[in-house]
């Protein structure tokens, strides 16, 4: 039994280096492989973060090119439109405004008609305003048989009066002077009352027109609105034709005869064809649908 008690001790102590190395060897091959691989951990970590940031960057990039190859072609396709809309404005107003000098030449037309002595379609083409007279230059002359002197009538708003008469023919244009040119006189009448006057321009198209030497017994007969027609008298215009609406009435105790101012019947800022009448032998022309 001694014996077998001083064995243990020594068989332990024999065994002991040996374990202690092969543990201390496990243990050296655990923290070997786990050095080994924390290089690879660690370059894998860094390569998949810049891996990711790559992709997302060309993510945004392919995105971005996406995005403006669209703007550029919704820009080009907007573009396409309002081209496409500025020319179809353009063929309506064009058609707009067709129809409506269509209007107005139908409308010549129908004067035409009812104008009983013979006469010669002209449009207007130019005015000049000057210091001495305003004249209206059109664009018929001596080939169409236009002479110095002849007078020249409008339809407006369905209304016919007088624009004024010739002082000038040339060969393809003529020139007019209007009824508000300071040099301008008209034998007239108060077409309700048959007083007569004589119509005078102020010379500006914007004044009223002046009725003179019209006696004061037309007072009580005459109020605003009653219309202004040539009387024949002077042999230049034919009787009865508009001229204007009495604008306003005065009766100055110096005068023996009343101050009357005229409204024109025609808007001559806006006259772009006239007709010009010839002389005839037959009865001159009564221009109706001024009212009285």
């Amino acid at each position: 039994m001694p014996t077998r008690q001083g064995r243990g001790p020594d068989s332990i102590q024999r065994f002991l280096p040996a374990f202690l190395l092969a543990a201390s060897l496990l243990s050296l091959i655990i923290s070997t492989r786990s050095l080994l691989g924390l290089p690879e951990r660690v370059g894998l970590t860094i390569t998949g973060f810049f891996e990711r940031g790559f992709s997302s960057v060309g993510t945004f990039v392919e995105d971005t090119a996406l995005s403006v190859r669209s703007l550029r072609q919704l820009r080009k396709d907007y573009e396409g439109l309002l081209a496409k809309t500025q020319e179809m404005e353009k063929i309506q107003r064009d058609y707009a405004a067709l129809a409506a000098e269509n209007d107005r030449l139908r409308a010549q037309l129908a004067f035409a008609v009812t104008i009983q002595t013979p006469e010669v379609p002209a449009r207007v083409i130019g005015k000049d305003p000057g210091n001495l007279y305003s004249t209206i230059t059109i664009d018929k002359g001596i080939e169409a048989g236009i002479r110095k002197n002849m007078p020249v009538i409008a339809w407006q708003d369905g209304t016919k009066g007088l624009v004024g008469r010739v002082v000038e023919a040339a060969q393809g244009t003529s020139v007019v002077v209007p009824l508000y040119d300071a040099s301008s006189y008209v034998a007239a009448r108060l077409a309700k009352s048959r007083f007569e006057g004589l119509l005078v321009g102020m010379g500006s198209e914007g004044e009223a027109l002046g009725l003179n030497y019209v006696s004061k017994q037309a007072l009580d007969e005459t109020q605003p609105g009653d219309l202004v027609v040539s009387s024949g008298l002077d042999s230049l215009y034919p009787p009865n034709l508009a001229l204007g609406r009495v604008k306003s009435i005065s009766e100055p105790d110096y005068k023996t005869s009343l101050d009357i101012e005229v409204e024109p019947i025609l808007d001559f800022s806006r006259i772009e064809y006239v007709f010009v009448l010839k002389a005839s032998d037959e009865a001159s022309p009564v221009i109706q649908g001024a009212g009285s």
